[in-house]
């Protein structure tokens, strides 16, 4: 059982860890540095933005509406590994003001 266990424990390590944070790609790269609903936001140049904090614990589809009505349409969106799916992230993208 130790041996089987131990087997298992040395597989995983070649795995990569669940992405932890929130993330973001905008679908106009710019760079950006915000704080919103907890989440120190940063932004490259590349449209790859990176939240640090806690968040306020709200619902994935309602922190993505937030955050793209504050910084623009988004290609994906996700929190602790957890992405939305391409038809909820077009769901998210209507909240963008015109």
């Amino acid at each position: 059982m130790l041996l089987v266990t131990l087997a298992a424990a040395v597989v995983s390590m070649g795995q990569p860890a669940p992405a932890a944070g929130t993330t973001a790609t905008l679908i106009e790269p710019r760079e950006i540095v915000l704080t919103l609903d907890g989440h120190r936001w940063s932004c490259e140049a590349t449209g790859q933005c990176i939240g640090r904090g806690g968040g306020a614990g709200q619902p994935l589809m309602r922190e993505c509406r937030r955050f793209v009505v504050r910084v623009g349409a988004v290609s994906a969106y996700a929190r602790d590994g957890l992405a939305l799916t391409e038809a909820e992230v077009a769901q998210c993208n209507t909240a963008v003001r015109p």
